[in-house]
Formats: C-alpha cells, sequence, structure tokens
C-alpha cells in the first residue's frame, strides 16, 4: 500500500502572488467602472446608414437576409456559413421570444462613420455592437450594406 497524504503544502509566495494578482485584477476593473478609461461608449454614434433586414432560416439549414419590402434576398449564409450570424440572431430572437414577436418585423443594421456596425431590433430596443466582436464577425454583417437594394441615409 502506498503512503497518501492529505497535507499538501502551496508555497506562501505562489499564495501571495495569487492574492496581489486578484487584488490588482479587481482595480484596474474599479477603476475602470468609475472613470471611463479604457471603456468604449459606442451609444452615441450616430448611424450614416441604416438598412432594415429580415432574417429566416432556409430549407437547407442556412440564414437568409431579405429585403422587408421586396422579400428578395440580399445574402443567404448556406449550411456552415455565418456561425456569428446565428449567435448573435438566436441572442436577439430570444427577447422577441419573452415578448411575444415573431420573425416577421425587420432587424435594423446600422453603420456609423467610424465603420462600426450594430445589429438593432426596433420591436425590443435590444442591439449588439458588432464591432466589439471582431472583424471577421463584423464584417459578416458589413456585407449587407453592399448588397442591400435599398440602403437608407440620415
Amino acid at each position: 500500500m502506498t503512503a497518501h497524504s492529505h497535507d499538501i503544502q502551496i508555497p506562501k509566495p505562489l499564495l501571495f502572488g495569487l492574492g496581489l494578482l486578484v487584488t490588482s485584477v479587481t482595480g484596474f476593473v474599479g477603476i475602470s467602472s468609475l472613470t471611463g478609461i479604457g471603456v468604449a461608449d459606442l451609444s452615441n454614434e450616430v448611424a450614416q446608414e441604416r438598412i432594415q433586414v429580415r432574417f429566416l432560416d432556409e430549407a437547407n439549414g442556412g440564414v437568409g437576409a431579405y429585403d422587408p419590402q421586396t422579400e428578395e434576398a440580399i445574402h443567404v449564409f448556406g449550411p456552415g456559413e455565418g456561425g456569428f450570424v446565428r449567435t448573435a440572431l438566436r441572442s436577439l430572437s430570444m427577447d422577441r421570444q419573452q415578448k411575444g414577436v415573431g420573425p416577421t418585423p425587420p432587424f435594423e443594421l446600422q453603420l456609423s462613420a467610424t465603420n462600426n456596425v450594430v445589429l438593432f431590433d426596433p420591436t425590443t430596443g435590444k442591439s449588439i455592437t458588432l464591432t466589439a466582436f471582431g472583424d471577421a464577425n463584423q464584417n459578416d454583417f458589413a456585407q449587407l450594406f453592399n448588397a442591400h437594394p435599398t440602403r437608407e441615409m440620415p
């Protein structure tokens, strides 16, 4: 039989270092929250372009983006494409379900002068700033501006 010890000793410098790390991170987050340093506030950005888009599930497993006025396809993300599009829409769709709103009302995509793209749901008032998720994910939505037949400039 082997000896087994429950008396594990963690070196005190390691515990001190971990404590210092946690304290430092908590302090930096607190300072950032109080002063606004390091926080990007995109809520006051004015949209330079807006488009209305209705997203629908396709029979083949893709997601289609449609012009709500003409019902023409703007872009179809095929199966295995547009994973971030599905995730962003799923997030906003949960809010719609809670409020009893179906998929019929269109979403609004907004593009600012600084190229920030926002997905806004006028039925719930919720929005997602897509810039925060990286260029590739933002570009999945940004490409809809070029393909949309009825772009709206405020």
